[in-house]
């Protein structure tokens, strides 16, 4: 897949994202349809290749997606909420080394468990309980790579942000560059998940 086409993907992925997170309660089935194109975006999938090929799997997989999507961006919502209250209460309590240190791991906890979830969804059927489980799992068994990814992922947020100065043009591309170098790193671990090595019989 050229390029072009991934460049044209992402816009229309960008767009049907925040379409359809309009609604705020489908926002969660939106990431994980998202995801379930970018996913194929970086496996250089044929089926994505096209406007039509995108919007095809989009809404397929926004339809498959519905209730596990809701579950688990309400699980994000409270991770979120959780982590506001735990800045607003610090910042009242006063900031030290301690209270930071706890709050970097509070973060990097509920971030762990968020990471792969969408993606998780989007390639697998599970129960909610056991995709939280399995990210939690995958960012554990492939440290490495998850948290040069997260890197990543944080300066595209932080630029994300800060294009919210200049009319919010960031919105337009960013959050579809966001889930495809998640997808990325997610791809390559489905793949060796899925292919395992296979055993030399003594």
């Amino acid at each position: 897949m050229t390029t072009g086409k991934k460049i044209l993907g992402l816009l229309c992925v960008n767009i049907l994202w925040l379409v359809c997170c309009i609604p705020v309660i489908t926002a969660g089935a939106s990431t994980c349809a998202a995801f379930a194109v970018t996913l194929r975006l970086a496996d250089d999938d044929e089926e994505v290749s096209s406007v039509r090929g995108v919007l095809q799997r989009f809404f397929k997989a926004f339809r498959q997606d519905l209730l596990q999507g809701f579950l688990i961006f309400v699980f994000t919502l409270v991770c979120a909420g959780l982590g506001g209250l735990f800045i607003y209460l610090a910042l009242d309590y006063g900031l030290n080394l301690i209270i930071i240190g706890l709050l970097a791991v509070y973060f990097l906890v509920a971030l762990v468990f968020n990471f792969y979830s969408y993606p998780l969804i989007a390639r697998y059927s599970n129960t909610f309980v056991n995709t939280l489980r399995n990210s939690v799992a995958l960012f554990a068994q492939y440290a490495k790579p998850s948290l040069k990814t997260l890197g990543i992922v944080i300066i595209e947020a932080a630029v994300l942000a800060l294009t919210f100065k200049f009319y919010f043009l960031g919105i337009l591309i960013l959050p579809s560059i966001i889930f495809y170098t998640i997808s990325r790193t997610a791809k390559d671990i489905f793949f060796k998940l899925e292919n395992p090595p296979k055993r030399v019989e003594e």
